[in-house]
Order: structure tokens, then sequence, then C-alpha cells
């Protein structure tokens, strides 16, 4: 875990998605040069802010998308104070950074199976950089993106240029990109087809949830790396706090996402 101070080569605007029935939802690419070097393994994040300014008071968490010599990126979902104001950033300005935190997606586990990575939204920010991992060590890679509409697969391109287009399978809510309805029903189609592949997924807490009955249903281990608000990223403020299956009388402890995760397995949890 390194603090230092990062400076900004690129700040673009992704996609910013027309307002309907499903809501306006804008994102952003923010490429970093940090000022000290660091081992940055997939599935990790980092601790973000705006350096020199009071509000916002705390960082903001973030998945690694990739690391390119020495610079990083990041892909973040334009929401409240925090993410504004570092998507008014531009080149030359400077970001707090702390990172990397947190754990790795076990990649041991894929070996001598298919590799299935499942993308909700945002969540594909936690994923490029375990597909580069894995197709460099020979693994059979598959990709699952899924978000409200076609704007919303953060990404998508990065990814069909790794793994090929017939590695990539979209699903949109509102149909304008790929199967129409939820991320999760390509993904059960494809493991009854081919049989267990080991599953790695990130996103919203109900598409997990979706993915960890899946993989049980079909035998296929689960890791899934949890979306949670933080203020301190090293478990300190007990802010992101996730429960866990446990032999005790409730059933479940607590442990923590920053430090304990964000990558858990998917039948360890506590839904």
């Amino acid at each position: 875990m390194i603090d230092s101070i990062a400076t900004v080569e690129r700040n673009d605007l992704l996609a910013s998605s027309s307002p309907g029935s499903l809501g306006a939802r804008s994102y952003g690419r923010l490429r970093l040069r940090p000022g000290m070097p660091a081992l940055i393994r997939p599935g990790q994040f980092a601790m973000l802010k705006p350096h020199g300014g009071y509000e916002p008071l705390l960082r903001r968490a973030m998945a690694y998308y990739r690391c390119d010599g020495p610079a990083v990126e990041f892909i973040y979902q334009i929401l409240g104070r925090g993410t504004r104001a570092l998507a008014s950033l531009g080149p030359g300005d400077q970001v707090d950074i702390l990172g990397p935190l947190g754990n790795t997606f076990d990649v041991d586990t894929a070996r001598g199976r298919e590799a299935l990575l499942v993308a909700g939204g945002v969540g594909s920010a936690a994923l490029l950089m375990l597909a580069e991992e894995l197709r460099r060590q020979g693994v059979p890679t598959r990709l699952f993106i899924g978000g409200a509409g076609r704007d919303d697969l953060c990404g998508l391109e990065d990814f069909v240029d790794l793994l090929g287009g017939e590695c990539v399978h979209c699903a949109t809510v509102d149909g304008s990109r790929g199967t129409p309805g939820f991320v999760t029903a390509p993904l059960e189609d494809h493991l009854r087809g081919r049989g267990a592949g080991v599953i790695y997924a990130c996103g919203p807490d109900a598409m997990l949830h979706r993915v960890a009955q899946i993989a049980a249903e079909h035998g296929a281990p689960a890791q899934l790396s949890l979306e949670s608000p933080m203020a301190c990223g090293f478990g300190i403020c007990v802010g992101c706090a996730v429960a866990v299956k446990a032999d005790c009388p409730e059933g479940f402890i607590y442990q923590k996402v920053c430090t304990d995760g964000p990558v858990f397995r998917g039948e360890e949890l506590y839904w």
C-alpha cells in the first residue's frame, strides 16, 4: 500500500446514456501516472480524490482497470460529488492515490478449465487485468457483460480486442445490445451447454447473488468481487462490512470488503 500523488494523463467521458425509463448514467476513464511504482494484481483497488482540496473529504474506491507501464487506468461511474470532482480533472491535474489495496483473484483455480468472467456495468473495471492474466497463462476465457443499455457496457471494445468477439457475450435490459434481459441468462445458457467452468464476477449485489446461485447449481467455483462504499480502504472505519458464513449461533460473522476482500468465494457469502 503506497500513498502518493499521481498526475492525470487523460480523463475521458466514456458514455452518457440518454434519459429514459432506465435513467441517465455517465462514465469516465481516468489515466494516471503515480508518483511511486507499485505491484498491482488483478482485482485490487485504490482510493482516489483530487489533490489539494477539502471537498470531498473522503476518497473514492475504484478497481484498477489497466496497468500500462508506469501508468494506471480506472473506469468509474459519475454518481455523486466525489466522482464528479474526479470527472472535472484534466491533464496535468493531480490526484491523491492510496493503493494497491485488497486481495486478488485466484487464477490457479482456472487452470485446466474455462474461465467465465461476468461483469455488470462498471463492474467490468475489476476484470480486464484478470482477463489479461488468464490469457497470458493460456486459460480459455469468455466474458459475459451486461448493463441497462448499450452505453453501460464499460470497456467492451477492450475486451473484444483481447478475447475476440466470439468470446464476448452482451446482455442489456433494454435490448439495445446483445441478449435482452440480465447478463445471468446467457451465463446460465452457456453453463447448461458446456458444463462447469470457473466464474469470476463483479457487479451489483443482486447480480452477484444470482451468479452465486447459478454457480452452486452447476458446481462451478465462483469468485466474486464486491462493490462497497468505503471511507478508508484499509480496515479502520469498518464501513464496508459484509456477512460471511460461520459456524456460530448466528450463522455468520462480518468481514471487511477492503481487507478481507474485495474478492470472496461465492459459497462463503451470507446472502
